[in-house]
């Protein structure tokens, strides 16, 4: 959802009535449908919903995922604190500013995906796009925060590591190439091919297009699975020699010779 002139006009209007209603907080999801272009904030356990009353609550909840992308749709879900805009009125949907956002948990698509091949193809149709950049590695950075929730926790931290390092160093240290497409040259396309089930988990091939083929040798196998609801990506791999990726963030960095200078206020 995106607050036109005329919604923030006429929720100034409404600005003396905030001061007299109290601040609470619940327990919600934030969900900004594709569809019908509508910002639900649901208190989760009960029929109530909410909506953000202006750009700067909108703002607060993208901060966790990519409201901007019209590939994806994910949920935020966590404990907000919330100010109505208005009074309540049964069966209406109510508009609030959202002051607070503790405890966040996205879900990367909502609802969720419901297969493996369905997981994969939509990260990779929301994230190829981005990974277009003159700079194979900036990419990937640029998107790691809103794409932390399809990593598990120990693969996003060692990215997170890795950026900062590379970060605070004007040589090349840390990860010289995209690590979700195993390459410093990302094609405009790829494809998903075979996905192997391996216990829970499962492992999918991506190749990419070429002049309107796929390639017969994938350039990155993906490790992945479900939990607790959501899907998520373990490690990816060199499908050439089976080198992971884990295991190359695991590894001693080189020392940084070079360090770039703090910046300045």
């Amino acid at each position: 959802m995106r607050i036109t002139p005329l919604h923030l006009l006429v929720l100034a209007a409404m600005a003396p009535v905030v001061l007299a209603q109290t601040c609470f907080n619940i327990h919600g999801r934030a969900v900004d449908y594709r569809g019908d272009a509508f910002f639900e904030l649901w208190h989760v356990g009960t029929h109530h919903i909410y909506f953000p009353a202006d750009q700067k609550s909108v703002d607060l909840i993208c901060q966790y995922f990519d409201c901007g992308s019209p590939d994806r749709q994910p949920a935020l879900f966590a404990d907000f604190t919330i100010c109505p805009a208005e009074p309540f009125k049964q069966g209406a949907a109510q508009p609030v500013f959202v002051k607070n956002i503790q405890h966040p948990f996205v879900v990367a698509e909502w609802p969720p995906s419901k297969s493996p091949r369905e997981f994969v193809e939509q990260f990779y149709a929301w994230y190829v796009p981005r990974a277009q950049s003159e700079d194979s590695t900036q990419g990937w950075n640029n998107s790691l925060k809103l794409m932390r929730w399809d990593l598990s926790a120990q693969l996003a931290k060692l990215l997170e590591e890795g950026a900062a390092a590379r970060a605070r160093c004007k040589e090349a240290v840390g990860l010289d190439f995209d690590p979700f497409l195993r390459t410093n040259e990302p094609s405009d396309h790829y494809e998903v091919g075979n996905i192997d089930r391996i216990g829970d988990h499962y492992r999918a091939k991506i190749h990419r297009i070429v002049s309107g083929k796929r390639k017969d040798v994938p350039d990155v196998i993906a490790e992945f699975v479900r939990k607790e609801g959501r899907w998520f990506f373990l490690d990816f791999y060199n499908p050439l020699d089976g080198t992971s990726l884990v295991s190359i963030l695991k590894a001693p960095r080189p020392k940084c010779r070079v360090p770039r200078e703090p910046a300045t206020r």
